[in-house]
């Protein structure tokens, strides 16, 4: 007997590179604990991995970049843990499985009230995305403005949650209309819609909100458009590319407007900070999400077994997804 965890066992699509294995029960050595996973997120980078166009670590190995789970068995010199408490997985830990066995001081501690396992299960890829594109790059204070596309992305909207608990507005371009009401609860100052932006009229206004950081997560001829909107000896982050493109932006815009452009890895932000530092941040996000002033807007959610449809879902955008997947291992 044993748990059943997701295998890569070469690169290519999900139907051919994912295999369903069983690996016997394990115990946890003095240091460890054996986690019970509830809840993994499941993003875009995923399906790259499984795909052999971002990866983590070598075939054979697990997916999942993170989770939440439940102790289920503690080591004999484990301390800071208990059977029954709730944790947060560290990134990359291959989490697409039902149970892992790890070291107790690479956990972090969830305080009770729990929210659900679904929200909780998508803080450590874009809770951690967001808190560094807010805090590493410009050192904005209450007032100040930031601009960012792909306002309805979930790094985009930790970002205005995040914002707004900081005092920063927020101008946030968005590609649907509708979704711009859901936007405004959660705290955005301003939407407009992608195409206003390159309008003369609307990007005057946006001039006199003297913006120095925008935000950056389609790439192609979006960054340019950002770049415009900013205000001289802006800066202006990419943190993805949605339309599949290198970003766009002209030498007369970098010239005229001293504007530079620089991009931005989660990972990078990890090594800036002290491990402790890093669980502080997480238990911090943990406790915002807890508090539901951090929400993600869940698409649908899978059984281990049904993995090969939430690959699928995963690969789709705008209304064919409209909020995040999220994998339910022991369900």
């Amino acid at each position: 007997m044993g748990y059943l965890a997701l295998n890569i066992k070469k690169y290519g699509p999900p139907d051919v590179a994912l295999e369903l294995v069983e690996i016997p029960f394990e115990e946890p050595r003095n240091n460890e604990v054996v986690v019970s996973i509830d809840a993994v997120g499941m993003h875009i980078a995923d399906g790259l991995a499984v795909r052999g166009e971002e990866t983590l670590k070598p075939l054979a190995s697990t997916p999942g970049f993170e989770g939440v789970g439940t102790i289920k068995k503690v080591g004999k010199k484990v301390s800071i843990l208990k059977e029954g408490d709730k944790v947060l997985l560290p990134m990359g830990t291959g989490s697409m499985r039902q149970e892992l066995k790890i070291k107790a001081q690479d956990l972090t501690k969830i305080k009770q009230p729990y929210a659900p396992d679904e929200q909780l299960s998508l803080i450590t890829v874009n809770g951690f995305t967001a808190y560094f594109l807010l805090k590493d790059f410009v050192n904005l204070k209450k007032g100040d403005w930031l601009i960012q596309n792909a306002a309805n992305s979930n790094v985009g909207r930790y970002l205005i949650a995040l914002a707004k608990i900081h005092g920063i507005r927020t101008l946030n371009i968005v590609r649907r209309k509708e979704v711009m009401p859901e936007l405004k609860k959660l705290g955005a100052t301003k939407l407009i819609m992608d195409y206003e932006l390159t309008e003369s009229v609307c990007l005057k206004e946006i001039l006199k909100k003297n913006i120095t950081l925008g935000i950056d997560a389609v790439a192609g001829e979006a960054t340019e458009s950002l770049a415009k909107s900013l205000a001289d000896k802006g800066l202006l982050i990419n943190y993805g590319t949605v339309t599949k493109q290198p970003c766009h932006i002209t030498f007369w815009t970098l010239f005229k407007k001293d504007i530079k452009l620089c991009g931005m890895s989660t990972l990078n932000g990890f090594d800036k900070r002290t491990k402790k530092r890093v669980k502080e941040i997480h238990q911090e996000l943990a406790l915002l999400v807890n508090k539901k002033s951090l929400q993600t807007k869940i698409a649908a959610t899978y059984s281990l077994e049904n993995y090969l449809s939430a690959y699928e879902h995963i690969d789709k955008s705008g209304n064919e997804r409209d909020g995040k997947i999220v994998l339910l291992p022991n369900q």
